[in-house]
């Protein structure tokens, strides 16, 4: 139970440093109007999304078997990694758009 501990607030962490990491990239593309700056900041809402998605699974996984999961919530992290992945590929695709939008209209 202590590791379930220690790896909330691991995650807690993670998802305040991307979420500090964020602001600070989207006033840098603020500021600069940089494509650079701002696929760097679309990569970083994932992270902040994917830091709090990986926190609720962990919370949801380390829950105890009951009536209804007798196996317990493990596969709430499974569950977890697909959102995550598909966040990832969302992102991509707007980077790349963002890119040649950039190139054919500059």
């Amino acid at each position: 139970m202590e590791q379930v501990h220690q790896n909330l607030r691991v995650q807690k962490w993670v998802a305040a440093i991307s979420l500090l990491l964020l602001i600070t990239k989207f006033v840098a593309y603020y500021y600069t109007h940089s494509v650079a700056i701002l696929t760097d900041a679309l990569e970083s809402i994932v992270n902040v999304a994917a830091g709090f998605i990986g926190l609720y699974s962990l919370y949801v996984s380390a829950k105890p078997r009951d009536k209804d999961h007798p196996y317990g919530h493990g596969k709430a992290e499974f569950l977890s990694a697909a959102i995550e992945g598909t966040l990832i590929l969302i992102a991509g695709i707007l980077i790349i758009y963002k890119g040649i939008q950039q190139l054919l209209y500059p």
